[in-house]
């Protein structure tokens, strides 16, 4: 069964666009007749987050300045790999780079 879409795209324009996100702004027609704006983002990469424990079940934090924050954050290992890679070989690579750890159970 076609599925029928309730939105009509006016236009759409790329805002911004990096290695890692692009933002496109949609002029539409809503399915109630409303015209508007829809913004859509795209993420070029898959997010990783480790969460490593130890031999008594501690876990591992890692402390960072955050731009978008303004402010310093402690968090479990993360970053981000390709969308066309193996998502576990990313998280060996985050936990390794972020902790200087590597995993013997994954």
């Amino acid at each position: 069964m076609e599925e029928i879409n309730p939105w009509k795209t006016l236009e759409s324009e790329v805002k911004y666009d990096n290695n890692w996100i692009r933002i496109t702004e949609h002029q539409v027609i809503n399915p109630s007749g409303g015209e508007g704006i829809y913004g859509e983002v795209h993420f070029k990469n898959f997010a990783i987050g480790i969460l490593p424990l130890d031999e008594e079940y501690n876990t591992w934090l890692v402390g960072q300045y955050r731009f978008p924050l303004k402010a310093y954050s402690w968090e479990i290992p993360e970053g981000g790999g390709p969308l066309n890679g193996e998502p576990i070989d990313s998280a060996r690579r985050e936990l390794l780079e972020e902790t200087g750890m590597r995993a013997k159970h994954w």
